[in-house]
């Protein structure tokens, strides 16, 4: 065992000592044990260790725990910590991924920054953080960036402006040019309703509160619901304004609704409109199901589950 391991020890050592080259130029030298390796710009080959620097720009791939490139860096960074000092092309996969200047390629991992004017590709993670342009796909639970053209899919999406594509999530927040609206209204499911949507106009989120004062007890009134729409321009006032939503009564007995509703929309001002559309409402229940507010008619499934037809109509106020 002993002459394996002290085998091994010399081989290490040997190959360390190959790949160990002095620079004439800067009597610097390339420091290559496969445990901590520190080479220099000229060096062509793979940095596989613990932990690999490069100083100035390399096209060969960085393998390890940490990796880090003084400037430019292609292929490939894989580790825990990647971090490119200037431009990335390629892939960076790993925990942590950091670019400080521009992105051609992808970024994989639970949080990926990019600095640089423009990047391109995708982020994939749990946190996509942008400084500046993004040209391509966004997908973690929290996507930023400043300019967006393409798409972020998320939990929580951020852009500073949109220059072409749609964040989609439960909560997209576009700080320019951005769809955000308080409406008032009425449905089948209840006489008083008021909800907030957020996003832009091709897809946005909304969170609903109805209440119902023909009900015995507070907990029977009040409704809470969310949903998707999108917004269609058909002429400059009018748009066609398709919505899915749900709700969840906050009593025992938890009745739950899905409605889609095929708006028509007006606008009185740029600000004011009107929508009204036709309501088709699922009502299911884990036992009998009880009457929504109102119904033009209805078709019952089985005692737990029925569909209701109406008509719903609400005062938009959007900013």
């Amino acid at each position: 065992m002993k002459k394996i391991i002290l085998t091994l020890v010399l081989s290490i050592s040997i190959l360390g000592t190959t790949f160990a080259q002095e620079n004439q130029q800067d009597n610097s030298i390339n420091l290559y044990t496969f445990f901590v390796n520190v080479v220099n710009e000229q060096f062509r080959f793979p940095l596989i260790g613990f932990i690999n620097i490069a100083k100035g720009s390399h096209n060969s791939p960085q393998i390890g725990f940490i990796n880090w490139n003084q400037q430019k860096i292609s292929p490939l960074q894989l580790g825990f910590v990647n971090t490119a000092g200037d431009d990335m092309t390629g892939l960076q996969m790993g925990f942590i991924n950091t670019a400080v200047k521009s992105v051609n390629g992808v970024q994989l991992g639970f949080v990926n920054t990019a600095v640089g004017e423009e990047i391109k590709g995708l982020q994939l993670g749990f946190i996509n953080t942008t400084v500046n342009r993004f040209n391509g796909t966004q997908i973690a639970f929290v996507n930023t960036t400043k300019q967006l053209n393409g798409m972020q899919f998320g939990f929580i999406n951020y852009a500073d402006t949109i220059k072409s594509g749609i964040p989609v999530g439960l909560l997209s927040i576009v700080r320019k040019g951005g769809y955000k609206a308080i409406e008032l209204g009425v449905s089948e499911i209840s006489p008083f309703n008021i909800s907030f949507k957020i996003g832009v106009e091709k897809f946005y989120t909304s969170f609903i509160v109805a209440y119902n004062p023909f009900r015995d007890g507070i907990r029977e009134q009040i409704i809470l619901g969310g949903g998707f729409g999108t917004i269609i321009p058909l002429s400059k006032n009018l748009y066609l304004n398709p919505e899915l939503t749900s709700y969840k009564e906050m009593n025992e007995s938890s009745q739950n609704y899905a409605s889609i509703i095929p708006y028509l929309g007006w606008n009185i001002t740029s600000n004011l409109s009107i929508v009204v559309g036709p309501s088709a409402v699922w009502a299911y229940n884990n036992k009998s199901v009880e009457a929504p507010f109102y119904k033009i008619t209805e078709y019952s499934i089985n005692d737990e589950n029925k569909l209701y037809f109406g008509a719903r109509m609400g005062l938009r106020f959007r900013w």
